[in-house]
């Protein structure tokens, strides 16, 4: 503990200046906890706080320390608001949250003020003053709301309270120790510099012969050392049984008097509770910035190293993009006028051919003196086209091939080599043809030297204008194509410029924001370290710590205090419940055998003897599988040792190693005491340890070993987003998995002396499947195997389905809670699973044991308790559960001394036997009674038969051929088809509720991911938190989707079961009609299987809801602005295709399972129909037609029968 050496150097100037400083900044939450510690350093009151693990007993605890009564004390949660008490004039203050106080003067109920505690309400606080107290004057003790409750707002009111504190005791519960939740908070404490002394209350749970004190202690020790809290001292305690060697309870109540007198000046510490809210101030600024930035839109403004340069970069890119169409421009038209200017078009062989092409085209030419017409037509015609065809040559030569090569050239350069327009420039070309030549030529000009100049001068000119008209043209075409292919990347560039310049102007409003934070710091390091509040500030903090709270009159309390919830007591029954008239099995056993031997040696009874015989060795060889379920430390191993009579399982020390437990009947194989462990292979350890690390990004195709030695290379088994129970199994495979590599997938006999060590040293249990124990003992000798299942709270996934497998097919189940702990999340979603199938199964199969039941002070507390957790139970879908309260330790205790057991444990042991040996076996026995009627009637009709003549038998014969036929016609029109509707409908409408529930489930779910105290940091570090909440709430909500298909799963089996009977009871009243005297056995229950169902939202990931994730704005608009509720109306809207898609799937395969399976069953009825049919005809026949047997044997046969079934009256029917 640390030592102050001189007095504190607060003062009111201090208190004044950083009251202000808070006001001004809008941060009233600090500012009204600052007047609590101004308040507190005035009067110079020390203040010491109890917390901890709800229902550990701190109310008690403070109770007995003060030596008074005055705080609630319940198994279930009780304080909900912080209870602060201190001696003076008896009285007791209630703050109310609007402001107001009220004060009740003695005599006051101290009742109405425990009622106040234990409900929230619109109270704030509430302060007791006791008169006669041990208390010293100036100190005060706090209680406060237990931080693990399920209700978040519990842990916000404690921690609200610890900028009071200068010393805290922390109250654990004695099988709560290595809760997450505690050392979390226990964390926050130390980061605070608040002195802890720990306390482990309820150490009178601890079972000496399951593990040894000392032992018990170096573990939390460990545990402490694990999670780097050092606390001031560690205490064990227990207020129940104060004699116990261990219990240091007068060192506490020695200790709480040491540092509230002499020790007082050493703990009273007021700079660190300023110094708590100065970081807290700190805290809020920072919200507010980052809210700011958020509303702004400046989280997001990180410009980079090389911003500026890119900014640089960008602005010269879109320039020049911008220059490129006129410097192609520039370029093309350059080209093409150069070509033109230096293209000689008409050399002087040229011009000599274009004057004989224009002496052709005179009037008066002809050949000759007497040239004929033909020929002068035909030389006219030779000259025109070896003009044209030589000019062609040069325009193809001197222009066309230099402008086709200069333009690819060019657009080469510039990146056009666009096909279409690569085959324009490559086919640019002038048509000229001898009309053309001819337009040109002047009407009337004489053919002479300067003319035939002039004249190719033309020529020339209009050669190069309609190549000039042709490059224009082209130039559209290139100029479009160059543009379209400048465009997208001169968007993207001024699209990027337009972010950069936003960017730029983020970046400084960023730094003028990050400049105002800042100094708003500095601001407030100046004021603590040089106050100098104004006398009106100083007179402002005055008034606000008086007028904080303001009287109210007695008739408002008295309408505010909520009125207590009378909760009924409840009589235990008696041991023995009701039973129905039945006998016991032996008896019916007995008779089914002395059936046999009545029906043996009558013709044609062979299959009814085999129907009773089938009977009987189910009934006589039965076994039954009962799982035990619970939350780790529930005490479900010692429960199981309570059942049996001895200690036989060892008890887990640690949530991550819980394995598969099953306690055998002992078998030719096994023997007594013979324990197998069945280890794991590297696939399944594998995919355990993958399951863990899921979120990580882990390389594919790894083998174990690789894995291991990748997991020890990054770390993952120390990584801060890895759940503690995460981080032990993965510490213990790592550690372990060298002794055990060479074992993994082998079975290992061990006895039982020895399964210890297997069982409870971690780096040996982190890589057992299962272990099966054959032990001897009462309950196996009955064919009850007991199933020890992992904690609801187990880490390993794989847990989930075996889980539902038990909760299918198991006989009982058996689900344990701990007296005074209420259901956590594990609990929870459990008790969920188990309130969807329940109505599912034919006989309600579950027992609810509320263990440790000892720990109760009194039969009323007791039945308090019971009606809270029936209430809970309610509300999680289970109606009417059977609810037991016992106390393994007490019991067991019991039958080791061989004294008689409690009578809850009688009366639980009672309706289990009841249950196990009388409603299980009642479908079989009432089955076994149905055959015997069956035999008597046949019996019957076997002596009618005797006594009819050759007449009557042909009759019957004839008779019995026809009903034969009938009975296998009704058989063939029982149509599968004519029930697969009724089985589709009933699925489709199944899965439409399961969205529905999902709609309404996705609240609760998001409030336990998303909360106070799971996002607490402010820019990218509450973006990781929302990635990571977002994360669990995909789990979650995937884990449930999952569990809803199976639960749908169950209930379709259970209508499917239902159906057959249908089916089966509509056969027997229609073949009543045909004959009678033709029964059928009753229906067997079909064994269905139930499709594999992977869990929901799998591949999905924090990527696909950025922009949800988005409209996060600092926690203070989150939570008290109500911020959370938009977003999960968003992220429920963006996650509910996911959900469909996934209910649309796993639809199609229920469907096709579910329907092949009902044909088969449908099938396997006609075969069984067909059987039973033929065997039917065969009797009758044989009764005809064998020797017959003599009818005075044959009577007393008959009435032996019958007088055996007259004691099963009424069950065969």
């Amino acid at each position: 503990m640390r030592t102050k050496t001189e007095k504190s150097r607060i003062t009111e100037q201090h208190f004044a200046a950083f009251y202000q400083l808070m006001m001004d900044h809008g941060d009233t939450n600090n500012a009204d906890k600052l007047l609590e510690v101004y308040e507190k350093w005035g009067s110079s009151r020390l203040m010491i706080g109890f917390a901890g693990h709800f229902s550990a007993g701190k109310s008690s605890m403070i109770d007995y320390l003060l030596g008074t009564s005055v705080l609630p004390k319940s198994p279930i949660p009780t304080s909900a608001n912080v209870v602060m008490i201190q001696s003076g004039h008896a009285g007791a203050h209630l703050y109310f949250d609007d402001g107001t106080i009220y004060t009740y003067e003695e005599p006051y109920n101290m009742e109405d003020i425990k009622e106040h505690a234990r409900t929230k309400g619109n109270v704030n606080k509430i302060g007791i003053h006791l008169q006669e107290s041990t208390l010293p004057e100036g100190c005060t003790v706090i209680d406060t709301p237990g931080i693990d409750a399920a209700d978040d707002a519990d842990r916000l009111i404690t921690e609200s309270s610890l900028h009071l504190l200068d010393v805290l005791f922390y109250v654990m519960d004695y099988n709560h120790v290595q809760s997450e939740v505690n050392l979390q908070f226990l964390t926050k404490v130390q980061d605070y510099g608040i002195p802890v002394f720990i306390i482990i209350n309820q150490i009178d749970k601890h079972n000496a012969k399951e593990l040894a004190f000392e032992e018990f202690t170096k573990k939390i020790k460990q545990t402490f050392d694990q999670w780097k809290l050092s606390p001031e001292a560690i205490y064990y305690s227990s207020l129940t049984e104060q004699d116990l060697q261990e219990n240091e309870i007068s060192a506490i109540k020695s200790k709480l008097v040491s540092l509230m007198t002499t020790e007082k000046q050493e703990v009273y510490d007021i700079e660190r509770s300023v110094g708590q809210l100065k970081e807290e101030h700190k805290e809020y600024l920072q919200v507010m910035h980052e809210h700011e930035l958020t509303s702004r839109g400046l989280q997001e403004t990180e410009a980079g190293e090389n911003f500026s340069e890119r900014m640089e970069y960008v602005n010269k890119a879109i320039s020049e993009l911008r220059a490129v169409p006129q410097q192609v421009e520039e370029a093309f038209m350059h080209e093409l006028n150069t070509t033109l200017k230096n293209a000689y078009l008409m050399p002087a062989e040229l011009r000599e051919k274009a004057r004989l092409f224009l002496e052709a085209q005179q009037k008066d030419f002809k050949i000759g003196l007497f040239g004929s017409k033909k020929k002068t037509e035909a030389e006219r015609t030779k000259r025109s086209e070896d003009f044209l065809e030589t000019l062609q040559k040069n325009m193809e030569t001197s222009i066309r091939w230099k402008l086709r090569d200069k333009w690819t050239e060019l657009l080469t350069h510039y990146q056009l080599q666009d096909p279409l327009l690569m085959e324009k420039v490559q086919n640019i070309a002038v048509s000229y043809d001898i009309g053309m030549l001819c337009d040109l030529i002047k009407p009337g000009a004489k053919i002479t030297g300067d003319y035939v100049l002039v004249y190719t001068g033309d020529v020339t000119t209009d050669v190069k204008q309609k190549f000039k008209q042709k490059a224009l043209q082209l130039w559209e075409l290139i100029d479009s194509k160059l543009k379209e292919n400048l465009n997208q990347e001169l968007v993207a560039y001024e699209a990027e410029w337009q972010k950069l310049e936003q960017t730029h102007q983020k970046q400084e409003a960023l730094e003028m924001l990050e400049h105002h934070l800042s100094e708003s710091c500095n601001e407030l390091e100046c004021v603590l370290n040089n106050p100098q509040p104004s006398a009106e500030s100083l007179a402002k903090m005055n008034r606000a710590l008086k007028t904080q709270y303001k009287e109210i009159d007695k008739q408002d309390v008295i309408n505010a205090v909520p009125k207590p919830v009378d909760r009924p007591t409840k009589d235990i029954p008696d041991s023995q419940p009701k039973k129905k008239d039945t006998l016991p099995i032996d008896r019916l056993l007995d008779q089914l055998n002395e059936a046999m031997d009545i029906l043996s040696g009558l013709p044609g009874f062979q299959t009814l003897i085999q129907d009773l015989s089938q009977k009987h060795e189910r009934l006589r060889n039965r076994t039954y599988t009962v799982a035990l379920f619970g939350a780790f430390s529930a005490g479900k191993s010692s429960f199981a040792n309570a059942l049996m009579g001895e200690y036989v399982l060892p008890s887990s020390p640690n949530p991550t190693t819980a394995v598969i437990n099953r306690i055998n009947p002992v078998n030719e194989t096994n023997g007594h005491g013979t324990a197998v462990v069945t280890l794991k292979d590297k696939d399944v350890l594998k995919d355990d340890i993958v399951n863990l690390i899921r979120h990580f990004d882990v390389p594919d195709a790894m083998s174990l070993d690789e894995l291991l030695r990748w997991i020890r290379k990054q770390h993952l088994h120390m990584h801060e987003d890895l759940a503690k129970t995460s981080k032990d199994f993965l510490h213990a495979v790592l550690e372990g998995y060298e002794e055990m590599c060479d074992s993994l997938a082998q079975e290992i006999a061990v006895p039982i002396d020895a399964l210890k060590d297997y069982v409870t040293n971690e780096q040996k249990a982190s890589f057992i499947a299962s272990v099966d124990l054959y032990y001897d003992c009462p309950i196996t000798r009955q064919g009850i195997t007991l199933v020890d299942t992992p904690g609801a709270d187990s880490v390993n996934a794989r847990h989930t389905s075996v889980a539902f497998d038990y909760i299918k097919y198991a006989d009982a189940i058996f689900y344990i809670t701990y007296y005074n702990h209420a259901f956590a999340k594990a609990d929870r979603d459990f008790l969920l699973q188990l309130g969807r199938v329940k109505e599912s199964f034919q006989k309600d199969k579950m027992f609810f044991v509320m263990n440790a039941s000892d720990l109760a002070t009194d039969q009323t507390e007791l039945d308090f308790v019971r009606g809270y957790i029936e209430e809970q139970l309610v509300t999680y879908g289970i109606r009417f559960p059977k609810l037991y309260a016992v106390s393994s330790k007490q019991s067991l205790d019991e039958k080791i001394n061989g004294t008689p057991l409690n009578k809850e444990m009688a009366v639980f042991e009672a309706a289990f036997d009841h249950f196990i040996h009388e409603e299980l076996t009642a479908i079989t026995k009432h089955s076994a009674v149905r055959d015997m009627h069956r035999a008597t009637e046949e019996v019957r009709h076997y002596m009618d038969a005797l006594q009819w003549n050759e007449e009557e038998k042909e009759q019957f014969h004839a008779s019995l051929k026809l009903k034969e036929t009938s009975l296998k016609q009704l058989a063939d029109e029982l149509h599968a088809a004519s029930y697969t509707q009724k089985i589709s409908q009933k699925l489709e409408k199944q899965l439409y509720y399961v969205l529905e529930r999902l709609s309404i489930r996705f609240h609760d779910l998001f409030k336990e991911t998303f909360n106070p105290a799971t996002i607490t940091d402010t820019g990218k570090g509450a973006m990781e938190q929302l990635e990571h909440c977002l994360q669990n709430l995909l789990n979650d909500t995937g884990y449930e989707l999952m569990q809803e298909l199976r639960a749908v799963s169950l209930r379709m089996e259970s209508f499917i079961a239902d159906i057959k009977q249908e089916v089966h009871h509509y056969y027997v009243r229609q073949s009543n009609d045909i004959d009678s005297a033709f029964m059928l056995p009753d229906a067997e229950a079909p064994e269905l299987e139930t499709p594999a169902y992977e869990q929901a939202f799998e591949n999905l990931g924090a990527q696909t809801f950025q922009r949800e994730l988005k409209l996060f704005k600092g926690t203070k608009a989150f939570f008290a602005k109500n911020e959370k509720e938009v977003m999960k109306e968003a992220l429920y809207d963006r996650l509910y295709p996911y959900a469909r898609q996934y209910i649309d799937d796993y639809h199609q395969l229920m469907q096709e399972t579910y329907i092949n399976q009902w044909n088969i069953i449908m099938q396997e009825m006609k075969q069984m129909i067909y059987h039973h049919v033929d065997g039917y005809r065969d009797r009758q026949i044989a009764m005809l037609t064998e020797q017959p047997v003599d009818i005075d044997v044959l009577s007393e046969k008959y009435h032996t029968l019958e007088t055996m079934l007259a004691t099963y009256e009424g069950l065969e029917s």
